[in-house]
């Protein structure tokens, strides 16, 4: 019986010494196949960007700047969201963001259909989406939303993303 006991003792014993040598000796080997993420805390390469526009139009379009990238940087739109109220009947048709002013559609907003709101005299459209959009250095963007009627209506969209330096 004794004989027994230290043969298990001998063989826990040996288990454990192999799993710490192989965690020892494996350590190097898979540092090798994980590759290190390495940032530059002196200058960061990526900046957080968020921006947000609301406004109030009763032109059938209307459009608003959202920011101009600064000098030395590319903005990087990745996720969007908006909301959208007007009095029931009239509904967002379109919205988008633009490269300048009139300029070329960067984004073009999924546009959910309208859901009552607590005033039974208004609607609300909302959605958010993710997108990829790039916006260089001195690029405008631009908000543009369109709805229905030219009636009163309210849209508000906020734009999250970061500043590369290219």
């Amino acid at each position: 019986m004794e004989a027994l006991k230290h043969r298990y003792i001998t063989v826990i014993f040996t288990i454990v010494g192999v799993a710490v040598l192989l965690s020892i000796f494996t350590q190097p080997a898979m540092a090798q196949i994980r590759p290190a993420m390495v940032r530059d805390v002196d200058t960061p390469a990526l900046t957080p960007f968020f921006a947000t526009v609301d406004y109030y139009f009763n032109t059938l379009n209307d459009q608003r700047l959202l920011t101009t990238v600064p000098a030395g940087k590319r903005l990087v739109i990745e996720y969007i969201s908006y909301w959208s109220a007007g009095p029931i009947g009239d509904q967002l048709v379109f919205a988008t963001l633009r490269r300048a002013q009139y300029g070329t559609l960067m984004v073009m907003m999924q546009i959910n259909p309208p859901h009552p709101s607590a005033d039974s005299s208004y609607t609300i459209q909302d959605g958010s989406q993710m997108v990829k959009a790039y916006f260089e250095a001195g690029d405008q963007v631009w908000v543009s939303a369109s709805h229905n009627t030219n009636g009163y209506r309210d849209f508000n969209i906020s734009v999250f993303g970061y500043y590369v330096t290219p």
